[in-house]
C-alpha cells in the first residue's frame, strides 16, 4: 500500500498519455492452421516413432542415455519448425555418426571398417556440400572432414550439463549438439537416418507454401508492405529465404541470424529503406534489440515453447511508434504434436 501512494501500474493496453490517448496501438493475432500432405505425414510419423525410440533408449540407458535424451528433445523442437531444418540435422547427426564409427574402428585397428566409414563420410561431405569428384573437390571434402573429425573429438570430451541448459537464443548450439552428441546412439540409426532422409518430400512443404500464399495475397492488396518474418533454426531459415526469392523474386529478403548490436541495426537500417527488402527473416536472434515499428505485419513461421519469447517477437512491431493496428499471424500444422497443443491453449484461452 506504500508503493502504491508513489507507483503507478499500467498495462501496455492501458497507458496513454495526459489526453488519454492509447500510447500503442491494438494488435490482432490470427492463427492459420494448415494440414500436411501425405508425403508429409509419412515423413512426420516415421521421424517421430524415431524420437519414440530415442527417448526409450535415453530412459532405459539411465545417465549414460542423458545425452540421447537431449538430442531427440531438439530434434522434437526442430520439427515444429521445419522438415528443412530436420532434414539439414539428420544430415549432420548422419555425418557424425559416420565419422563416429571411423574413430572405433581405428582405436580397434580395424583398417576396413575404418577405410569404409571414411568413404562414406566423403561421400556425404560431396552430397552436403555439392563439392565435385576431382581433385579440388576431393581435396575439399577431405579437409572438411578432418575439420569435423576434431569438432566430434571435442564435442565427444565435453560434459553433457553445459548442453542441457542451452536456451532458443542458442538454436545454433542446438542443431550442432543434435548433430554431434553422438556418445550413444540407436541401433543401426544410420540406416535408420536413410530411410527418414529418403522420405522427405521434394520442393517446398505445406508450411512454405502457406506462407508464401499469405505473402501474395497482402502485396496484391498492398504491394510494398514490408514484411517480418520470425522462425528459429538456419535450415528454416535457408529454406525460407530460398522460396520466397524464387516466388517473388523483386521483393527482396534481409536476414538477420545473429552478430553484435551493430550487424543487428545494420539489418533493421536495409529493411527499413523505402526501396529495401519487403522481407525481414529473423531468428530469435532478432527477438530484442532492434525496433520495427515501421512494419505492421509479422508471421511466426515456428513457434517457440516459451511464450516470453512469443510476446518478445511481437514487441518488435508492436512497440511504441507503431502507427497501425499490428497484425501477427501463427503458422502452424494442426496434424503435429505441437500445432495440437497450442490449438487446445488458444481455445481455453
Amino acid at each position: 500500500h506504500r508503493l502504491n501512494s508513489v507507483v503507478i501500474r499500467r498495462t501496455q493496453a492501458d497507458a496513454c498519455d495526459a489526453n488519454g490517448d492509447p500510447l500503442f496501438t491494438r494488435r490482432q493475432v490470427h492463427t492459420e492452421a494448415f494440414r500436411l500432405s501425405t508425403p508429409e505425414m509419412r515423413f512426420y510419423e516415421a521421424l517421430m516413432e524415431y524420437l519414440r525410440d530415442g527417448y526409450n533408449l535415453a530412459e532405459a540407458s539411465g545417465n549414460k542415455g542423458r545425452a540421447l535424451g537431449f538430442v531427440m528433445t531438439i530434434f522434437q523442437k526442430i520439427a515444429a519448425s521445419s522438415f528443412a531444418a530436420v532434414g539439414a540435422t539428420l544430415r549432420r547427426r548422419l555425418l557424425s555418426l559416420t565419422i563416429h564409427e571411423a574413430i572405433i574402428c581405428d582405436q580397434n585397428l580395424d583398417v576396413d571398417g575404418r577405410d569404409r566409414a571414411i568413404a562414406d563420410a566423403r561421400g556425404l561431405l560431396h552430397e552436403m556440400f555439392g563439392l565435385p569428384t576431382d581433385p579440388l573437390g576431393r581435396a575439399e571434402a577431405d579437409r572438411l572432414l578432418a575439420d569435423y573429425r576434431l569438432k566430434l573429438l571435442r564435442k565427444l570430451g565435453e560434459k553433457i550439463e553445459a548442453a542441457e541448459h542451452s536456451d532458443e537464443v542458442q538454436a545454433v548450439g542446438d542443431e550442432e549438439s543434435a548433430a554431434m552428441l553422438v556418445s550413444v546412439a540407436l541401433p543401426a540409426e544410420r540406416q535408420r537416418i536413410r530411410e527418414l532422409l529418403a522420405l522427405i518430400p521434394p520442393g517446398n512443404e505445406s508450411k512454405t507454401q502457406e506462407l508464401l500464399r499469405a505473402l501474395g495475397d497482402l502485396w496484391g492488396i498492398h504491394p510494398g508492405e514490408k514484411i517480418v518474418v520470425f522462425t528459429t533454426y538456419l535450415g528454416s531459415v535457408d529454406s525460407l529465404k530460398a522460396a520466397i526469392d524464387q516466388a517473388f523474386p523483386r521483393a527482396g529478403v534481409e536476414v538477420l541470424k545473429g552478430g553484435d548490436h551493430g550487424a543487428k541495426v545494420a539489418a533493421e537500417r536495409r529493411f527499413k529503406r523505402q526501396d529495401g527488402p519487403r522481407v525481414l527473416i529473423c531468428t530469435a536472434a532478432g527477438r530484442e534489440g532492434i525496433n520495427l515499428q515501421f512494419a505492421r505485419v509479422l508471421f511466426n513461421h515456428d513457434l517457440p515453447w516459451n511464450p516470453m519469447d512469443l510476446e518478445q517477437r511481437i514487441g518488435r512491431i508492436h512497440r511504441y511508434g507503431q502507427a497501425h493496428t499490428a497484425q501477427v499471424y501463427n503458422v502452424l500444422s494442426a496434424d503435429t504434436i505441437e500445432g495440437q497443443i497450442f490449438l487446445l491453449l488458444e481455445e481455453k484461452l
